[in-house]
């Protein structure tokens, strides 16, 4: 995050939410609007982000991100959430004052202490106002990976493979094979019941725990 200015974020963040409601270039003066400053600054900063190879500039014709500024854009979007999710859960805050807290703290934060806030909380879908946290990773923090015996009640995990029979399995549940699942309880013959992150629940038979790496991300 060092190598980008806190106004090289905002414009990125910007083009990124803009471009999420049209399917094609997003105008200078929207971006100008959206971020509440002229259209001679926007484009002058937008030329710079080109120069960059942030963003693609087509005169007359509007912007669109490059894949690295689209990553960028969808970090910043992550810190924002994971820390408007952190103040609210484990530092107390109201919903209605973590906005501007998140703001600042958004482009402080480096890659490392956003993904390690995210697998503290164990990795949380959505923001407390209910907005999508970006999943992907941008910081590769230390991975643990066991089967479902070492898992534990509560826990999300990310699945990062299965055997061919728990495949099969899960197509007799019509179950599509989940990226994360988090474990709800376990049944008296060791059997365990699962959650999928779309709130899908199923039960994985305790002679299939084998079947099931998991990843957990310490912190």
């Amino acid at each position: 995050m060092d190598e980008f200015s806190k106004t090289e974020q905002d414009y990125l963040k910007a083009i990124y939410q803009l471009e999420e409601k049209t399917d094609k270039m997003v105008g200078i003066t929207d971006v100008a609007n959206y971020l509440k400053v002229s259209a001679p600054s926007a484009t002058e900063m937008i030329k710079r982000l080109a120069k960059k190879k942030l963003v693609e500039h087509k005169k007359y014709y509007g912007v669109l991100l490059k894949p690295e500024g689209y990553r960028e854009a969808r970090f910043i979007i992550k810190s924002h959430r994971v820390w408007e999710t952190f103040l609210v859960e484990q530092a107390g805050y109201q919903i209605d004052e973590v906005h501007e807290e998140a703001e600042n703290l958004e482009h402080s934060s480096s890659k490392r202490l956003v993904e390690r806030l995210y697998s503290l909380m164990q990795f949380p879908k959505t923001d407390p106002h209910g907005s999508e946290i970006p999943a992907e990773r941008f910081w590769e923090v230390e991975t643990i990976t066991h089967d479902l015996n070492q898992a534990k009640v509560g826990y999300r995990y990310e699945v990062a493979s299965l055997t061919q029979e728990a495949k099969d399995f899960l197509i007799c549940l019509n179950q599509t094979p989940p990226k994360f699942i988090t474990l709800t309880s376990v049944l008296t013959d060791g059997s365990v019941i699962a959650r999928t992150d779309d709130d899908a629940r199923f039960v994985i038979p305790h002679f299939q725990k084998k079947d099931w790496q998991l990843t957990y991300y310490s912190h």
